[in-house]
């Protein structure tokens, strides 16, 4: 088959048909044929040389008509071409010579064996690349290329002409002067005007408007005035006019008069005549753009009073349609083309903290509630134009209401000190039972600890304390089902300030605000401090510490996984328990059942010391900012190199000038934190726990480059993980990973320290390791909110009153009696509603009802609606029959 030889000649007066042609049809046989012929026959194809169509013909020529003389010179060309391709050797022929010569010839040589195959290869080259070009395919391929070239000239055009500006000149007719003698103050004249003719053109609108659609006259202008009206509204961002102060007066009565006007058109009673049907009635079409731009009114207003009447308004418009006896007319009035509303509210960022939260909303969530869930997987429909069930606009309105009300959200919990809700939050992460049992594979909302108020968690290796702010202390094991902490009773009584556990120990001390200690746990090698190895099931105070003087009472405590240690005011250290390698600083391997005094820092002032595990190794801080180690050395955990031990506190030199304020001990490791914020450390650095990027050992400190740059206020350190606390709230992770310590649920061990997502906005103020866990904890400020937020926050009567009617319609049925589980249209609308009230009732009370795990606010200010009183009956039947 010939190759094609044609080129498009675009023309600009068909750029106008191009634009309205269906480009789909150039991808069915049919629709390419037709449309090449149309290119054909209107000249924009222009063929250069000889072409074969589909079915073998010859294509019409636009040239066929030439003249003589330009025939004459084609066919002159043609003639050279030919003769061209007569003198030049045939490739075929001469590989054929080449093999056949060499039959009865002398056997050729790796030379011209070289050139032969060159020779044929470039023979089956050119042999391909003229099947391929000649195919049935390709030429199809070919025209729709240039069919898709030919759309795209029409449409750049188009778009270009569109962006020129036609620049009309300005008119030079001169003003007359104005006397500035004259000037009055005009502002309440010109807003008088202002209302006057506001109201005239309103009048003159709605009057066209009742005439034509009583008449049945000028019908294309009553759309096309609301269409015009519902495009500019779908313009205007959201909420434009929710901050009334800055609207005019005029404006707001404008558009407080065309919501009534329109309200009576959707409802069909603009004549007087509530649901008139036959000649006179307002055509489905144009009630459908009048609730459009009705509730484009409510979006533009942005209060949730408006919201709440725009959900009650469709609803009530699906009941009635409902009601009809027309089959036909019944689905037409309970569906309207509503989408763009829908995709507006969709695209709608939840307010505070909206740059992070859709990114990091899969870390840091539990389960999903209904509305959630209902969203998730919500796929809205790509027709604009298609009917949307109006009660499934409601939900999905209320739905969206919610999820922006989740930021403004009040505490679920409270500490038990004050009345006040508490935002405080605690997460966390890792091996943790009770996190699988609520089906979250990454980090959870620890909602039964931040209602304690928590001040500090201390991880030992099958359970953890909690401190209170309140000076209680509660026990929580990892591998428990439910979240569910313990009172510890023996402290109950005492207002402790401190607890101490460590990560692979079994043990726990208590420092009361008298400078008490008190212990408990495992007693071997005496790591309680009471002179023997019982263990202890209650805490007991250590008698060693009673009846102190303030300067030797204890301010300061710490758990190694076998040992213990405590610092007084005076910055005393002293230790006891299991001393073998020396870790006790005593000078010899014994152990010790009752605190001793560490003498070789005598003189010094002890402000920190961590103790470690296993092979333990023990650091201390003392107030010049320097660092003393001592214990087993293995692995160069006590930064002076090599792997020697001691058994009396040494210095280390590396961390003499960096002033050291906080140290840590990790299984094999040990961690260094400086004044200004910087990280060293050192020792075995299997799983990454170093955060160098390698898993060599290191013997000496080293700082953490992954951390340059921010300024850490806290470490923790767990058995092979750690974290990192800077002044930004940002908390940052290395070392294992084996039990998604690091959110990362691949498992994949963290070379070095990078942020975790979703952290950085809750302003966080306090970490804490376990071996395989990991937990961080928020401030613990008091909640509180105005009393107008945008499509959340409304107080005032109309509110209440919307909210009471709408959870009576959506609850209607939902007592248990009924078939249940309820629709989902009613469980998202119900649990919509009772958030919103979450929502607007405390800023005006602070008593708290709890049904069923629902906390609902109750108002004290003389609210007197009949919801308030019937709410807790209706939250406790709703919850009772859905458990």
């Amino acid at each position: 088959m010939p190759s094609d030889s044609f080129c498009l000649a675009a023309q600009a007066r068909l750029d106008s048909k191009w634009l309205k042609t269906d480009i789909q049809l150039a991808f069915t046989r049919d629709g390419l044929c037709g449309l090449w012929n149309e290119m054909v026959r209107d000249g924009e194809i222009v063929y250069t040389g000889t072409e074969l169509t589909q079915n073998g013909d010859l294509p019409p020529r636009k040239d066929d008509g030439v003249d003589t003389q330009s025939g004459t010179k084609k066919e002159d060309g043609d003639d050279k071409e030919k003769k061209d391709e007569e003198d030049a050797p045939a490739p075929a022929r001469r590989a054929k010579s080449i093999v056949e010569s060499w039959v009865w010839g002398r056997q050729p040589d790796a030379n011209e064996l070289k050139e032969c195959l060159s020779v044929l290869v470039r023979e089956q080259h050119s042999l391909a690349v003229r099947s391929a070009t000649s195919t049935l395919s390709a030429l199809r391929l070919k025209q729709r290329l240039v069919i898709l070239e030919r759309y795209f000239i029409a449409l750049s055009r188009t778009v270009f002409q569109e962006n020129v500006k036609v620049k009309w000149k300005s008119s030079s007719i001169s003003l007359p002067p104005v006397d500035k003698k004259s000037v009055r103050p005009t502002g309440k004249g010109v807003e008088g005007l202002a209302r006057v003719g506001s109201r005239a053109a309103l009048s003159f609108a709605f009057a066209f408007l009742r005439r034509a659609w009583r008449s049945g006259e000028d019908a294309d202008l009553c759309s096309e005035l609301l269409q015009e009206s519902l495009d500019a509204l779908r313009a205007l961002p959201e909420a434009s006019l929710f901050d009334e102060n800055t609207v005019s007066s005029v404006w707001l009565e404008v558009v407080e008069r065309a919501a009534r006007f329109l309200r009576s058109v959707v409802t069909g009673d603009v004549h007087g005549t509530p649901g008139t049907k036959g000649p006179g009635s307002i055509p489905l079409q144009d009630q459908h753009l009048a609730l459009a731009i009705l509730l484009e009114l409510a979006v533009q207003r942005g209060s949730l009073s408006q919201m709440l009447a725009a959900v009650l308004l469709l609803l009530q418009l699906w009941g009635s349609g409902r009601q009809e006896t027309d089959n036909e007319r019944a689905a037409q009035g309970t569906s309207a083309p509503l989408l763009p509303l829908l995709q507006r509210f969709q695209s709608m960022a939840c307010g505070k903290d909206a740059l992070h939260a859709e990114a990091d909303s899969h870390f840091l969530s539990g389960p999903l509630s209904p509305n959630e869930s209902f969203l998730r997987y919500l796929t809205l429909p790509q027709d604009n134009d298609l009917a949307i069930d109006l009660q499934q606009t409601a939900v999905v309105v209320m739905a969206h209401l919610d999820r922006l009300a989740t930021p403004c959200m009040p505490p679920l919990c409270s500490s038990p000190a004050s009345h006040k809700g508490s935002l405080q939050e605690v997460i966390g992460w890792g091996l943790i039972g009770w996190k699988y049992y609520a089906n979250v594979i990454g980090p959870i909302q620890c909602a039964g600890l931040a209602s304690l108020g928590v001040s500090q968690i201390a991880c030992a290796e099958k359970r953890f304390l909690i401190l209170s702010r309140s000076g209680r202390v509660y026990t929580q094991a990892y591998s428990s089902d439910a979240l569910a902490p313990q009172l510890v009773q023996g402290l109950v009584s005492r207002n402790i300030v401190k607890i101490a556990a460590h990560s692979d120990g079994h043990h726990y001390l208590a420092l009361a605000a008298t400078g008490e200690v008190y212990s408990w746990g495992c007693g071997d090698g005496g790591r309680l401090g009471h002179g023997d190895t019982v263990p202890l099931e209650e805490p007991k105070l250590i008698s060693a510490f009673c009846g102190k003087q303030a300067g030797q009472r204890v301010v300061h405590i710490a758990c190694g996984s076998t040992y213990s240690a405590a610092i007084t005011a005076e910055g005393e250290l002293y230790t006891w328990g299991r001393g073998n390698y020396g870790r006790l600083g005593h000078g010899s391997s014994e152990d010790e059942a009752i605190p001793m005094l560490v003498a070789g820092l005598k003189g010094l002032k002890v402000i920190d010391v961590a103790c470690g595990s296993g092979d333990a190794q023990t650091l201390a801080v003392t107030e010049n900012g320097q660092v003393w180690s001592w214990g087993d050395g293995d692995y160069g955990k006590l930064g002076r190199g090599g792997s020697d031990g001691c058994k009396t506190p040494k210095l280390v030199e590396k961390l003499q000038d960096l002033d050291v304020v906080k140290v840590r001990c990790g299984s094999q490791f040990s961690v260094a934190l400086t004044k200004d914020g910087q990280v060293y450390s050192w020792g075995k650095g299997d799983n990454q726990r170093l955060g160098h990027g390698t898993e060599e050992h290191v013997r000496y400190p080293k700082l953490l480059e992954g951390l340059q740059g921010k300024k850490v206020i806290d470490v923790a350190a767990g058995s092979t993980h750690c974290l990192a606390l800077t002044e930004d709230s940002e908390v940052h992770s290395w070392g294992s990973n084996d039990q998604c310590q690091h959110f990362d649920t691949l498992h994949a061990t963290k070379p070095e320290p990078a942020a975790l997502p979703g952290l950085d906005t809750k302003h966080i103020v306090g970490i804490a390791c376990g071996p395989a866990q990991s937990f961080a904890w928020s401030s613990c400020s008091e909640w509180s909110i105005g009393l107008r937020v945008p499509f959340v926050v409304d107080v005032c009567s109309m509110t209440f009153e919307q909210l009471d009617l709408l959870l009576r319609q959506v609850s209607e049925g939902m007592d248990g009696t009924a078939d249940w589980p309820p629709p989902q249209e009613k469980e998202c609308m119900a649990v919509a509603t009772l958030d919103l009230l979450r929502l607007q009732v405390p800023t005006s009370s602070s008593p708290l009802l709890s049904v069923s795990g629902v906390t609902v606010f109750m108002t004290s200010k003389g609210v007197g609606f009949s919801l308030l009183d019937e709410l807790p009956m209706k939250v406790f039947q709703y919850f009772k029959a859905r458990l």
